[in-house]
């Protein structure tokens, strides 16, 4: 059976076997294909190739391998399966050649999208602006490499769609976001040549400078938009105190001026609980400041959003508002008191991205979302 070029599988058959030869592994077959199961009994039924955790197969002896081959390509033919080869070497061994190439510690891991339908999982995990999120979204991606450092960093490497050479490559969002799709800060993933020594300088200079970037300027705009919401929420409660009347004008009953001060709580912590894990994440960055006030206040914050206070803090939701937990009102005081130095801080320490891939900082105070402070009770 003869080997059709590599760059063209989507249209080839149901069921398909991927082939790449690797220094490390010998020759290396990926089954893929609506109909995944033929290519792998395939490969199954062939003498030499081994079965590995990640699904794909190895035959280690190249230099006695046609025997092997001729039996592949014969059991190819009886299921139906396609066989696909070329020049490309295995990802594998280009994502640990690239990764080598990375400051730091990176694990590598092949992960195989038999099936079309499985890529479409990394859709809403990818934090993409480029031609990564199109090729997953509109190309066929049967594998991928992922580089993770330790460190939070955590890279997803394509062949690039179309090309025999060329490589893609971009990340999936840091913690703690898991709303990606489309978000205006997410970085834009970068094409890589076939040299991997060069790609790691391009990855190196370019895209990890750009997703440190990124990061910085989520982080700052979540908290930003936080910190404005929990300060309309406490305006909004003290206007309501001291006047003693709603913000429609209608007077408040002095009865109702404990469940009203429990609503502006209510409110307070579900912000709070959104705020905690991108306030500490934005912290974290944030390095020894000059200043005595900034730096008190960081400290302050530091005690504040410990994972360990917090936990411990602030439980899950209760189900009856009298189950709030004390002291929320002067949790919400010591972050309206310290906030504004870490935002200060943060807005002033921001990573030094590529010039290439810079952007400025996107306003992100928005509206408060509907508050049932200030609203006139319904009659009774």
């Amino acid at each position: 059976m003869s080997m059709d070029d590599r760059t063209t599988p989507r249209s080839k058959g149901l069921a398909q076997i991927i082939l790449a030869l690797s220094p490390a592994d010998g020759l290396v077959a990926v089954p893929v294909g609506e109909q995944y199961r033929w290519a792998d009994t395939a490969l199954r039924l062939t003498p030499g190739f081994e079965r590995r955790p990640d699904g794909t197969y190895a035959l280690h002896d190249v230099d006695t391998a046609k025997p092997n081959l001729l039996a592949l390509a014969e059991n190819a033919r009886r299921h139906r399966v396609h066989l696909f080869g070329g020049a490309r070497p295995y990802l594998g061994d280009y994502a640990t050649a690239l990764a080598d190439g990375l400051p730091g510690t990176w694990t590598v891991k092949v992960e195989v999208y038999a099936h079309p339908v499985w890529q479409e999982d990394l859709v809403p995990l990818l934090w993409d602006a480029g031609e990564l999120i199109d090729s997953v979204e509109h190309s066929r991606i049967p594998y991928a490499a992922n580089l993770t450092n330790g460190a939070g960093i955590e890279l997803l490497l394509v062949e690039r769609p179309g090309s025999a050479h060329e490589y893609v490559l971009g990340c999936f969002a840091s913690t703690p976001f898991d709303d990606n799709y489309a978000d205006p800060h997410a970085p834009t993933s970068v094409v890589l040549p076939s040299e991997a020594a060069h790609a790691a300088g391009l990855v190196a200079g370019r895209f990890l400078p750009a997703y440190e970037l990124a990061v910085h300027e989520r982080l700052l705009a979540a908290v930003e938009a936080a910190h404005g919401r929990l300060e309309e929420l406490h305006a909004t409660w003290t206007a309501i105190e001291q006047s003693g009347r709603y913000s429609d004008g209608i007077r408040l009953d002095p009865a109702t001026l404990g469940h009203t001060e429990q609503q502006y709580l209510e409110e307070g912590s579900v912000e709070w609980r959104r705020l905690c894990p991108h306030a500490a994440a934005l912290l974290s960055r944030m390095r020894s400041v000059a200043g005595a006030e900034d730096s008190a206040s960081l400290d302050r914050l530091h005690q504040l959003l410990h994972p360990d206070a917090a936990s411990s803090t602030w439980p899950a939701p209760a189900s009856s508002p009298a189950a709030l937990p004390p002291g929320t009102a002067e949790i919400l005081r010591r972050w309206r008191t310290d906030a504004p130095a870490l935002l200060r801080q943060a807005r002033a320490t921001r990573p030094v991205g590529p010039a290439t891939t810079a952007r400025p900082a996107i306003p992100a105070v928005g509206k408060a979302p509907p508050s049932a402070l200030g609203r006139t009770p319904r009659s009774r």
